[in-house]
């Protein structure tokens, strides 16, 4: 293919990601040594036997395709940490007290009660003494005023119980099981105020992640003593360091409606403007860049402590490395995109090779498919229009930018975030440099400067003001968007498709993408029309809270509002049945499809209704069900208890259907159930 020979080392990542991605796919997937050896040997041995230089070269390269991908997929297994010997899972008592020295390893956050912090375990008590061990668990640490809280780079030891991060237990929830994993976590702990004491430990306390970390919480310290207002602090710190865990939802919300939620976690934006601004500033000193060493130096050094006082966060660190190839091919090759391209996809597979679960990364995903479209799209949309003036030259480049990101990310951001800013270009040409600005006159801050604080102030709330302003469901974007990987995977074509044709005019690549899209049609056409036409009653599993749905081919009854917990255990469910009109409304039963359901949630209230035609009942708020009440019930096949109910009332209504031979069902403990209605 074309791509192939314009961009030769994106023939080199494209085996290696899907070897990548098959090892996350099948979890004991592994290729042996010899096998990979063999394929080296290979190529030797056709050599010989091959006399066909055309065959020979297409039979190399599919043995270094198969290379690549055999080796991606034992690199998986190599870098997993719960694969190792000394991994502290094997040697921790599942359901007991442990006892453990870990060292902190991010800077802890405070919530209202507790303190949440990311621990390395070095030590963990094993039968025969402390063993040595690795791996990292996500800590919570109850508040007490009379105790000191844990710090970056301490050492602890601590008295707890490792718990495994639990499942999720909603229809389509978001996986904090699967995307902690991805992060190589996979238990967590509650440590209360006297479980754990601080203990001397030189062993890890120097190392230079440390020191970053020490760094950025010094920045988020001083940022904090300054003179702004809680909100700009917040944003400050979020733009200077990373550290957004203080920004109030409905702040980033905001932002994520606007599609400048980038803004917010420092990446390659970040690392992008500042790189910008050294080489403006370079170009006016060095206009006919005589002195391109000179500034690569320069910029690299600038970038790389960017990186440290940001705690070398995964984004900053991708961003760090690609500016350094791009400054190296600046120097000593041409400047076109297929070089740029073959930067970008040098710079991912080093990436990948250190470690392969960045693949899994959104960040990562989004921040390189962002600058591949940055490289080939912007440029081409560019061209359309040549404005005459300064003004109009920057709006349109900004215009063109954000579309070019846009239309690159959109396929993983409609997928992950299920939203799509109408108003994103408006938003970019604004927040995008407001925020640079800020984050400049933030700096001196850090030192103790405070003759900007009011400016700051300012800015923030000017910043905040326009953004709250596109926050709008109306107008300000399109929420709720039913997007499967299926959906990703033909808009990606369509995109791949369209560029293609543009390019080529080719009348094959025009055919692909007619058939590609009338395809995708009647996909989603087939699967809207069964998700409209099935029926069902879900029970949803929220803590303390009784809260179900009846769903219909006309509408969704929602049992009960509450927005902070709607949106995170019930919304991902209603958006897969394809916008469903929904209203909320109490109901106690559902019947006339083979099935009488029984929602009892009022205690002591029955309704008036035969009993004969009651197949299953739902407890919820504490209802009690006793032996008498069960005896009138003839077809009675489940009970189900929701999770505003405890633990008490949960095994006592387990013993009563034990004794009356009737299936029960925990939603607490075994996930939301949903009931299919013919």
């Amino acid at each position: 293919m074309q791509i192939f020979t314009a961009i030769p080392f994106f023939r080199i990542l494209l085996p290696f990601a899907f070897g990548i991605l098959f090892a996350f796919c099948l979890e004991h997937a592994q290729v042996t040594w010899g096998v990979i050896i063999s394929l080296c040997l290979l190529p030797i041995i056709l050599s010989f036997s091959q006399k066909d230089l055309h065959y020979y070269k297409i039979i190399l390269l599919l043995i270094c395709d198969l290379f690549l991908f055999a080796l991606a997929v034992n690199l998986v297994r190599f870098t997993e940490i719960s694969k190792r010997k000394n991994y502290y899972g094997n040697v921790v008592q599942t359901d007991a007290i442990n006892y453990f020295a870990c060292s902190v390893d991010d800077i802890p956050v405070e919530k209202e009660k507790w303190i949440k912090c990311r621990l390395s375990i070095q030590e963990i008590k094993a039968p025969e003494g402390y063993k040595e061990t690795e791996g990292s668990v996500i800590a919570y640490f109850k508040k007490n005023d009379n105790s000191q809280h844990p710090k970056v780079g301490e050492t602890l030891l601590i008295k707890a119980k490792l718990n495994e991060i639990q499942n999720p237990k909603n229809p389509f929830e978001f996986n904090y099981r699967n995307y902690l994993s991805n992060k190589q976590v996979y238990h967590s702990v509650f440590v209360d105020s006297k479980s754990y004491v601080k203990i001397p430990n030189e062993r890890r306390q120097n190392t230079l992640n440390v020191i970053g970390l020490r760094c950025k919480n010094f920045v988020i310290q001083r940022i904090n003593n300054s003179q702004l207002s809680q909100r700009a602090y917040a944003i400050c710190v979020a733009l200077l360091t990373g550290f957004d865990d203080d920004i109030e939802q409905s702040v980033i919300d905001a932002f994520a409606h606007s599609g400048t939620l980038h803004v917010l976690s420092v990446s390659g934006l970040h690392v992008g403007l500042i790189y910008l601004a050294i080489n403006f500033l370079f170009n006016m000193w060095d206009s006919n860049k005589k002195y391109k060493v000179l500034r690569f130096v320069i910029i690299t050094v600038i970038l790389w402590f960017f990186a440290f006082i940001t705690g070398f966060s995964a984004p900053v660190l991708r961003a760090v490395i690609m500016f350094n190839f791009f400054g190296v091919g600046k120097i000593w090759f041409r400047s076109d995109y297929r070089n740029q391209m073959n930067i970008l996809a040098l710079s991912a597979f080093i990436l990948l090779t250190f470690n392969p679960f960045f693949i899994t990364d959104v960040g990562f995903l989004l921040s390189y498919f962002a600058l591949a479209g940055l490289i080939y799209f912007q440029p081409r949309i560019y061209a359309v229009w040549q404005p005459k003036y300064l003004v109009n030259r920057y709006i349109w480049q900004s215009v063109t930018a954000s579309l070019a990101a846009t239309i690159a990310t959109l396929p993983i951001t409609l997928f992950y975030f299920k939203q799509f800013p109408i108003w994103f270009f408006l938003s970019n040409i604004l927040v995008v440099p407001l925020s640079f600005v800020v984050l400049i006159f933030a700096l001196p801050l850090i030192v103790k400067i405070n003759l900007f604080s009011g400016l700051v102030n300012y800015l923030v709330t000017f910043l905040v003001s326009f953004i709250d302003f596109i926050d709008s469901g109306n107008f300000g974007y399109v929420d709720n968007i039913h997007f499967t990987r299926l959906d990703a995977l033909f808009l990606s074509l369509i995109i791949i498709s369209v560029s293609r044709v543009l390019e080529s005019r080719s009348y094959k690549a025009a055919t692909f993408l007619l058939v590609t899209l009338i395809t995708w049609q009647l996909v989603s056409i087939r699967e809207s029309y069964i998700a409209k036409n099935v029926s069902h009653l879900s029970v949803y599993s929220v803590k303390n809270e009784n809260v179900m749905a009846f769903k219909n081919k006309t509408q969704i009854t929602l049992s009960s509002f509450n927005a902070k917990t709607f949106n995170f255990h019930v919304k991902p469910h209603f958006i897969s049945h394809s916008y469903v009109d929904t209203v909320v409304h109490e109901f106690n039963y559902i019947g006339g499809f083979d099935e009488g359901i029984l929602i009892l949630n009022k205690p002591h209230l029955w309704p008036k209704l035969d009993t004969l035609t009651v197949t299953r009942i739902v407890l919820a708020n504490g209802f009690h069900l006793n032996e008498v009440n069960l005896q009138g019930f003839n077809d009675l096949k489940e009970i189900i208890i929701d999770a505003s109910n405890n633990n008490y009332q949960a095994k006592r209504t387990e013993e009563l259907c034990r004794k009356f031979g009737v299936y029960f069902y925990n939603v607490k403990n075994s996930g939301a159930r949903v009931i299919d209605l013919p």
